[in-house]
């Protein structure tokens, strides 16, 4: 079993977590001990909130309503590629932007990421013009 240790992605406390994988799994996780931001603690998210990674039930492939092969909010949820998916939803927030201003977006990220994934997410929707951001870390 492999131990790696990283910062848990649940909130902006910081506090350290050992994920230990084995075939490539993850089967647990530990609070890492004499950390000085958690102290060798976790709290259910962290010491819990790991097992949703190999849920069958997660989206692995973008998908993107479509009636008679485009978009229609009426259409069926159908598997795209990914270019397909980044083309459409660039297209809609600088359609947004262009028809109204920045302040009529919003980022809305998730506790589940990385923290640099989510300073990255931040940062994209900062450089639109707009700070209209958040997360549902604490949940």
């Amino acid at each position: 079993m492999e131990k790696f240790q990283t910062v848990c992605p649940y909130c902006g406390t910081g506090c350290n977590v050992d994920i230990f994988v084995e075939n490539n799994k993850i089967v647990k996780a530990e609070p890492t001990k004499d950390h000085p931001v958690n102290d060798g603690e976790l709290c259910l998210k962290g010491m819990y909130g790991w097992e949703y990674v190999h849920s069958p039930r997660r989206l692995t492939k973008p998908l993107l309503r479509k009636k008679d092969g485009v978009f229609s909010k009426e259409g069926k949820l159908e598997e795209v590629s990914w270019d397909e998916a980044y083309k459409f939803a660039a297209e809609r927030i600088q359609s947004t932007v262009d028809k109204y201003n920045p302040s009529h977006i919003m980022g809305f990220s998730s506790a589940r990421c990385l923290n640099e994934d989510n300073y990255v997410f931040q940062k994209f929707f900062r450089a639109l013009g707009t700070n209209n951001v958040d997360h549902c870390a604490r949940l």
